[in-house]
């Protein structure tokens, strides 16, 4: 027992060590994997336990980077997500043609390089000589970059890339993909922790120059409300007006929408810098009033708790009632949620994103996340009612994308899933 109460006591020191040195939010961070990652590093050290390396790790620099190369998540390949490089492979001609001269690219966290050879290779196919253009790529994991450094990766990394896209890359050696030097020279690796102030500044040696566009993608559902300011306000700083960031489609956090506006039908991702003029505070329209009946029921429904079932809460949910309280609390409620899937946590999940759309009904990462979690939901009205809100949202929004939550169908006649053929 008492063996237990010091791992534990050492486990919430590195906890409390990742999210200062990292930025992360508390709740994302796997305990598993962290559990996992300071016995191995115990067995390297060769130190007797938990509490031993936690003593280390804090007194030691190197062995807090190695911690955080272990820990961090290093997801990324070549154009990952079509969508987002078809709307690069327009937005960066119309950028070389409004910018002049050399086009700066950001890309962070880069993670082992994939992305920024991606843009890379994406602009010299599309027609714009490495001349014209230079790429910065960011990530606070040593071992990453020198990965991305070395530009070479396994065959199977280019496994789902065209073969165009392939050849503007690199070439095939060994079973190894050797990116182009001409693209290598037009990429600079460095290292830097982007939940600091001023981590997107550039060094007091060089002239200081903005970026055209910035894509930083899924880091923000990984920070802490913190971390998540500071890192928008760098974005902000760091790009310039009329440029474009790009985000993931989990990354549509709250701090954003005072520097920057979503991008008309790309906006699941794309964004846009708000002028001086669009920055001031928008006026919001008072919500049409409810029908005070329904509004009524579903107010002393969610009052009686002997009657808050499944039922009950699904239908406050898809109904959008309540007023937007908390936008950035909607966020970390839809954080967690999407946390808890990850980890095939379904129940905590769609509670969270229940929370998440109490504060805020028109959360559309909430509602589709949701969507994805009701695939087998026995009410198929319901169902359906959410599908339609998500649709008008998306519309809202400047998504006309189409829909498509689940491959299979709740059947109310037989009370059991059928897989209809595509």
């Amino acid at each position: 027992m008492k063996t237990d109460i010091v791992f534990a006591h050492a486990m919430t020191q590195i906890s409390e060590l990742l999210v200062l040195a990292t930025g992360a939010d508390p709740h994302t961070l796997d305990v598993s994997r962290l559990r996992w990652v300071i016995e191995s590093r115990c067995r390297k050290l060769r130190l007797d336990d938990a509490a031993a390396y936690a003593e280390w790790a804090k007194s030691s620099t190197e062995e807090l980077d190695a911690l955080i190369d272990a820990f961090v998540v290093q997801e990324t390949r070549f154009f990952r997500d079509s969508r987002v490089f078809k709307h690069l492979r327009q937005g960066l001609l119309q950028m070389a043609a409004d910018f002049p001269g050399a086009l700066r690219i950001l890309s962070a966290p880069c993670s082992t390089g994939q992305e920024a050879y991606s843009i890379a290779a994406l602009l010299q196919e599309s027609g714009i000589p490495p001349a014209r253009f230079s790429i910065d790529a960011f990530d606070i994991s040593a071992a990453a970059l020198n990965t991305a450094r070395g530009g070479l990766y396994p065959e199977a990394s280019m496994r789902d890339v065209s073969r165009d896209l392939q050849e503007a890359c690199g070439v095939l050696q060994a079973k190894q993909w050797k990116m182009h030097d001409a693209l290598k020279h037009r990429i600079r690796f460095s290292r830097r922790n982007l939940a600091e102030p001023g981590a997107l500044e550039a060094p007091q040696f060089e002239v200081e120059a903005k970026y055209h566009l910035i894509l930083c993608r899924n880091l923000f559902i990984y920070l802490g409300p913190k971390a998540r300011a500071v890192l928008a306000q760098s974005l902000a700083s760091a790009l310039v007006p009329g440029g474009r960031l790009i985000i993931g489609t989990a990354d549509g956090v709250e701090e954003l929408n005072a520097h920057f506006a979503q991008h008309g039908p790309a906006a699941a991702f794309a964004y846009t810098h708000r002028s001086a003029e669009a920055s001031a505070p928008a006026r919001t329209a008072p919500a049409p009033a409810q029908p005070k009946p329904a509004a009524s029921r579903v107010s002393r429904a969610a009052q009686l708790p002997d009657r808050n079932d499944a039922v009950i809460r699904a239908a406050q949910t898809v109904s959008g009632a309540g007023p937007v309280r908390d936008a950035s609390s909607a966020a970390s409620f839809y954080h967690s949620a999407l946390h808890h899937h990850h980890h095939g946590n379904h129940r905590k999940a769609e509670r969270h994103c229940r929370q998440a759309l109490y504060l805020d009904p028109k959360h559309l990462p909430a509602l589709e996340l949701l969507a994805k979690l009701w695939i087998q939901y026995p009410n198929l009205r319901l169902r359906r009612a959410l599908e339609a809100r998500i649709h008008r949202n998306r519309l809202a929004s400047g998504v006309s994308a189409p829909l498509h939550i689940a491959s299979g169908h709740w059947s109310e006649e037989t009370g059991a899933a059928r897989k209809e053929n595509p």
